[in-house]
């Protein structure tokens, strides 16, 4: 893991003991760097969705992965030794479903804009103090959190902030182009090189979102005019009624079309400015490629779709199978006769050059789906009696009939993977979630045995011994409880193998004769208490992967779900830092009762725990002296185990 230089992060006055300016390089360098270079881990990122990054002043309603206040969370992480963040999708949002798993896969998420940068000279001060106080005092969503840690999005107040906010600097931006405004003009320049660059895709999706507007809903199949349901495919045929249709659109609505590329322009310049800052910092954002398209994406693209066909998954649903109800690639178009891309392969291999243009890694969601999609027949979806009806037709594409020549199998060999090269990724160190269902399917022939590709070891639901070290290994998901409230609600997690106090006493534990008595009092300890039981869980977390996964809920001690997996609930995608998340940090850890993750008091346990299998493997190796080579051991990790006891108790400490 490469250490990295960590940048002294905003201050304020606060009444707890956090790490001071002479105590950071040690903490961060000689004591985290050490234990991880130790146990053989060479990524730590924290899972954090853009929205749920925390705002500190001026609060519009969600919070940005891009924003000035997003590099002072970067430095944070840095501090605690995470060198990657895991972001969620992060295309443009549906007011419909605000999941970021149905966003745009190719327009920018214009929430993620940072409104307060727009005042600045670089932005040609387009929403300067002078003209607009007023405004963004209107529009700033206020919050009241008494002695919480925590906030939630309010995307519906955020949807219309930004467009009245980006509105407003929008027609300040062209007022200043005619009043010849130099810092108006050099950023104009860059606008109109933005604009050519990427024509055809932003006259597209500003048409979908003015039909979108006009329609009340961006489910295209339920618009009324069958043009309109068609029109890029009509244009493309230069059909006169689609033509005469376009130029009215155009006309009637080139404000918005214009404020659409407008925001599309300054998210991406963002986007890069954000880029610029990880690459000094040597921070790496994982972006999240969602396993299907938005219904823009559809649209646009409908050529590329099998018509009528769903993805989804064959349990976990209301009614049996989860029907997530989004578009599936035509798998006959994926490739054409000669071996080129097709129109649906193009569009896939666009889809993941997007995802690698904006972030330095890439989450590979639902892998399955890239192999051997279970997909269903959405015209056959009938309910009766509270379970689906026997005409429903779906089932795993190689089993349907849908892929005769088998092209989903060469997914990854000829798109997924060569990109992956392209933009300089090692697929081995992709994060590829290969949780799925996926008996009798395609999946271990060509993800396994053909590719030997790493996955996903989730410890919520199992243990890591055995698990691969090149797997990415997470206690929990986007999807999953905060460990302390898993334990705390629900009785089958504690009764599940993978958190036995037993087993964990026993993995952690290696040397059965020195430490039986400290292993017995240590199960007996997790038996009896959740909180203790959760950090022994995170020092297996640290024991068996060289790639770290952690939940930002865990990480700060949150007893809140970003997301139920399955469920329809109101606060789904909607939990987010509060604007005092460091402070909240470090006063969670002095506390009585701490839930937040004390890196130092976890990694003492995996060092110690892997003290001790090391021991036990050189002896059973019978490589030499057994006993010298465990007290050499000890001498060596000495100095370690004392800072690691020392950073403990100093994140532990109250201020005076």
């Amino acid at each position: 893991m490469k250490v990295m230089s960590v940048l002294s992060a905003h201050s304020a006055p606060v009444f707890q003991r956090r790490l001071r300016e002479n105590e950071k390089q040690e903490y961060r360098q000689n004591t985290l760097q050490e234990a991880f270079d130790y146990l053989g881990i060479k990524e730590m990122a924290l899972i954090m969705h853009g929205s749920s990054f925390p705002v500190e002043s001026q609060d519009f309603g969600v919070g940005s992965p891009y924003s000035k206040e997003s590099q002072d969370v970067i430095k944070l992480e840095m501090l605690h030794g995470f060198n990657n963040n895991q972001l969620g999708p992060n295309g443009k949002l549906s007011k419909a479903d605000v999941s970021p798993y149905k966003s745009t896969v190719f327009a920018r998420n214009e929430l993620f804009i940072d409104l307060k940068a727009l005042k600045n000279d670089e932005y040609a001060n387009i929403l300067d103090d002078k003209s607009t106080n007023n405004l963004l005092s209107l529009l700033e969503v206020k919050y009241k959190n008494d002695d919480a840690n925590y906030a939630y999005s309010k995307f519906y107040d955020a949807f219309e902030n930004y467009d009245i906010a980006l509105n407003t600097a929008y027609d300040n931006f062209q007022k200043k182009l005619y009043d010849k405004d130099e810092k108006a003009l050099k950023l104009n320049s860059e606008f109109n090189e933005f604009k050519q660059n990427n024509k055809t895709r932003l006259m597209k999706e500003s048409l979908f979102k003015v039909l979108n507007k006009t329609y009340g809903s961006g489910d295209f199949r339920v618009w009324d005019n069958p043009v309109d349901k068609n029109l890029i495919n009509l244009l493309r045929q230069r059909d006169p009624e689609a033509i005469e249709r376009y130029n009215y659109l155009t006309a009637k609505f080139k404000k918005e079309i214009n404020v659409y590329k407008f925001e599309q322009f300054i998210a991406d310049k963002q986007i890069k400015e954000n880029k610029q800052f990880r690459k000094d910092n040597n921070f790496k954002y994982i972006s999240d490629m969602l396993v299907g398209f938005s219904e823009c994406d559809e649209w646009i693209n409908k050529d590329a779709f099998l018509e009528n066909w769903r993805l989804g998954c064959p349990n976990g649903g209301t009614y049996g199978p989860q029907m997530w109800d989004v578009p599936v690639l035509d798998p006959n178009k994926l490739f054409n006769a000669d071996g080129t891309l097709g129109i649906a392969g193009k569009l896939l291999k666009e889809k993941i050059d997007r995802a690698l243009e904006d972030c330095e890694n890439v989450r590979i969601d639902h892998a399955l789906g890239l192999i051997d999609p279970y997909v269903y027949d959405e015209n056959t979806v009938e309910i009766i009696n509270g379970n689906l009806s026997d005409k429903f037709k779906a089932g795993n594409i190689s089993h349907l009939g849908l892929d005769p020549n088998c092209n989903y199998k060469n997914i990854l060999e000829k798109i997924i993977i060569p990109s992956m090269k392209e933009h300089g990724l090692d697929p081995q160190d992709a994060v590829w979630e290969d949780l799925s269902n996926n008996e009798g399917t395609w999946f271990y022939e060509v993800y396994k045995n053909k590719h030997n590709l790493p996955g996903i070891t989730q410890l919520e639901f199992s243990r890591s011994e055995g698990s691969s070290r090149k797997n990415w290994a997470l206690l929990g998901s986007h999807d999953s409880q905060p460990a302390l409230k898993l334990l705390n609600e629900q009785e089958w997690a504690r009764n599940h193998s993978a958190w036995e106090p037993q087993y964990l006493a026993g993995f952690l534990h290696w040397d059965k004769f020195e430490r039986a008595n400290e292993r017995d009092e240590f199960c007996q300890r997790i038996a009896n208490n959740n909180l203790d039981r959760v950090k022994a869980k995170f020092a297996e977390l640290f024991m068996n992967s060289e790639k770290i996964q952690i939940s930002f809920a865990d990480f700060f001690g949150l007893d809140k779900v970003y997301n139920y997996g399955g469920r329809n609930v109101d606060t789904n995608w909607k939990l987010r830092l509060s604007k005092d998340y460091e402070d909240a940090y470090y006063k969670n850890l002095s506390s009585d009762k701490p839930t937040a993750l004390n890196l130092p008091e976890i990694l003492k346990i995996a060092v110690k725990a892997q003290m001790d299998r090391e021991y036990i493997q050189y002896k059973n190796g019978g490589k030499g002296d057994a006993e010298k080579f465990k007290q050499d051991l000890k001498t060596k990790m000495q100095p370690l185990l004392e800072r690691l006891d020392k950073f403990t108790a100093i994140l532990k400490e109250k201020e005076d």
